[in-house]
């Protein structure tokens, strides 16, 4: 009998209960690499693409100028649009702006170089790696717009002087190798300007952005380019070209009359230099050379005006468009989150915009604007929440440059090295030890008598041993007198020797130093005493306006970052105000003091400084000046500008401060006496009080 088995129904799966009381880790507040400053690249790089239109249209004004002053046919009016006009136009940008306009972006800082004297600036400078990219595009760019425009004369400009198709070598049978005295003048005054425009350029400290535009009160963008700056643009680039062609000038005719001469004296030279230059120790009196070649000289000096036109309208383009405020919040969907995030940034320069910004979410004054900042206090969905990393931020921001104003700019110090630990005292071990066996357990092997002869007489045999031993012995029972002559046997440790070591290459860094500054001053009284009395008294003012330390630049180093201390110190105190009736919580509550505390700590210590520019620089009375000779009075003057101008660099932060910590008072009143302050900030916070 068959029997069916029928399948059998499958157990019922094990599951989990479910149940929502799983621990979920709060995630952290998204970096402001991945969240905020994507947008604020974006932004910039749209903004340099406006730079890249500027500076083309000016270099089609340029080349238009240029052919239709060297044509000069009935068709003029066609030249702009002619296909040789505009590839002229695009291989002069490619080589004149877009490599100027691409170091800058490259190079551009957030602070200003901490220097306190010219000097001292160009010396930090040649320390950068970016001054030396900017010497070789200087120089490549010069040199490729002179190359082409020989090579435009050449080829496109039918009317233009035989001379002006300017070669490398001369047309000489005799002499097939001499170069081109035309050409090397015109590569020479290239080189010259780029080198003119880099000092320049360090002088000014042009790679770091002018923050003072971006802190004005409005809303609207900033005009990039306008009448004024044009104007500027083109009386700075007039005036600057005009005066290093006449130190060009200078410089050649030196170079010609004493640098070359001096090179044919030197053995092994000439036979170099003869086939090349041997022309050039010919002819005229350098000086007199200027009026036959009269429009080499001109024809130089517009190439070169054409550089430095081109070169200063792309910097001057970039410098105002570089510190435009951004707004990026507003096309995301959590502005304040962005922000946050925002001034987390690593970079200076990308975390300005987003404190700036920020200022403007904290000042907006609508009701979707109070949300978001209630939104922002109320934050419990990241891990430290919103406000705590502002807080944070801006804190550690003011800290930081705090501490750098006190110490005048200077750098923080090393750590201390900690101390050595004292040796702990070792436990005896239980019992009698067992002594350790000193003696040899193998047995030696046995020697020749001229080997033990050697060994004995060796210096570390037992004659030498026996020796050292009995002056020891004897020592011991010499009288203490005595004892204090004999040599101190005891090696010292690895540590002092290093010690002993540096001390002694610090002295002898010193008496180099020494004895440089004894020889330059030797030198330099030698020279005063030959050269005339006008000219020892100009060098000695060059050299005191090269080497001395400005107040106000000491100010600024004290401060590099004064304008994002000012904005950190604003948007905190909008922030705290605004929590009086937008935060629900109360998380910034227990924020208050310690966020009142670091910014009088701050304005106190401006304050400070404030008071020792003023009873250090100030003017004396008039009857004291009336005393003093002219010289005296216009030191005391300039030392008088400078301390205002160092109290104005001062005010940037301090009348932030002023004015956020007078906002507290007003928005919290007597509510303030539930915080606990320490005596020195009380009463520097009760002040504030009383004059309210």
């Amino acid at each position: 009998m068959a029997t069916s088995t029928a399948p059998r129904n499958p157990p019922t799966p094990i599951r989990a209960i479910p149940s929502t009381l799983l621990s979920r880790t709060a995630p952290t507040i998204p970096p402001a690499s991945q969240l905020y400053e994507p947008l604020v690249k974006a932004v910039l790089r749209h903004r340099q693409h406006k730079i890249f239109l500027h500076s083309a249209a000016l270099s089609w004004l340029l080349v238009s100028a240029r052919r239709t002053w060297s044509e000069g046919d009935r068709d003029f009016w066609l030249l702009p649009i002619k296909p040789s006009t505009l590839a002229y136009t695009l291989a002069t940008f490619a080589t004149g702006a877009l490599p100027i306009v691409v170091l800058r972006k490259s190079h551009v800082a957030a602070s200003p170089t901490p220097a306190t004297s010219p000097s001292k600036t160009l010396a930090g400078a040649f320390q950068k790696q970016s001054t030396v990219h900017a010497l070789l595009t200087y120089l490549v760019s010069s040199l490729s717009l002179a190359a082409l425009h020989l090579f435009i004369t050449t080829s496109y400009d039918a009317t233009a002087d035989p001379h002006a198709r300017i070669s490398l070598f001369v047309k000489s049978r005799k002499h097939p190798y001499y170069l081109n005295g035309h050409l090397i003048y015109l590569l020479f005054s290239q080189a010259f300007i780029a080198l003119a425009c880099l000092v320049r350029c360090v002088l000014l400290d042009r790679f770091a952005v002018r923050w003072g535009a971006s802190l004005t009160a409005r809303k609207e963008k900033l005009q990039s380019f306008g009448l004024a700056r044009a104007v500027t643009v083109t009386l700075t680039t007039f005036v600057y070209t005009l005066i290093a062609t006449v130190l060009y000038l200078g410089v050649f005719a030196f170079g010609r009359s004493v640098v070359l001469p001096t090179f044919y004296q030197l053995p092994f030279v000439p036979r170099l230099l003869k086939p090349f230059t041997a022309h050039f120790l010919r002819g005229q009196w350098t000086p007199l050379l200027l009026t036959r070649h009269w429009s080499l000289v001109s024809r130089a000096f517009y190439l070169a005006l054409t550089t430095v036109g081109i070169w200063e309208f792309a910097e001057s383009a970039f410098d105002s468009i570089v510190a435009e405020s951004i707004s990026v919040s507003a096309h995301t969907a959590d502005p304040g989150l962005t922000l946050v995030s925002g001034i987390t940034s690593t970079d200076p320069y990308l975390k300005h915009f987003a404190y700036a910004e920020l200022r403007e979410f904290t000042t907006e004054d609508s009701p979707a604007a109070a949300q978001r900042r209630s939104a922002l206090f109320a934050d419990q969905k990241y891990n430290p929440n919103m406000w705590s990393t502002l807080s944070r931020e801006a804190l550690l921001t003011l800290g930081r440059d705090y501490q750098l104003f006190l110490r005048r700019g200077q750098p923080a110090p090393p750590p201390a090295a900690a101390p050595a630990a004292a040796p702990k005292p070792s436990t005896p071990l239980p019992g009698h030890a067992t002594p350790l066996l000193r003696a040899s357990v193998f047995k030696t092997a046995q020697t020749s008598p001229l080997r033990a002869s050697l060994d004995m007489l060796a210096s570390d045999g037992p004659l030498a041993t026996a020796v050292s031993e009995t002056a020891e012995a004897g020592a011991s029972h010499l009288p203490e007198l005595f004892r204090s002559v004999l040599p101190s046997t005891p090696p010292a440790p690895a540590s002092a020797a290093i010690e002993t070591a540096k001390k002694a290459e610090e002295s002898v860094a010193r008496v180099v130093s020494e004895t440089k500054g004894v020889w330059r001053e030797g030198v330099g009284k030698t020279l005063v005493g030959f050269l005339p009395k006008g000219v020892a008294e100009a060098g000695a003012q060059v050299r005191t306006w090269w080497t001395r330390e400005r107040v106000h630049r000491v100010a600024e180093t004290s401060l590099p970052n004064r304008y994002v201390d000012a904005l950190a110190a604003e948007v905190l105190c909008r922030l705290t105000c605004a929590s009086l009736t937008e935060d629900a919580y109360g998380v910034v509550q227990r924020d208050i003091p310690k966020i009142v505390e670091a910014l009088l700590s701050f304005l106190t210590a401006l304050e400070e400084f404030h008071t020792e520019l003023n009873a250090k620089y100030a003017l004396p009375p008039l009857e004291q000046l009336q005393q003093l000779s002219a010289k005296d009075v216009a030191e005391k003057e300039l030392l008088a500008l400078e301390a205002a101008r160092a109290s104005e660099v001062c005010g940037v932060v301090t009348d932030a401060i002023k004015e956020g910590v007078v906002q507290i008072v007003r928005t919290f009143g007597e509510k303030l006496a539930a915080f606990r302050f320490p005596p020195r900030i009380a009463k520097k916070l009760q002040g504030f009080v009383d004059y309210n």
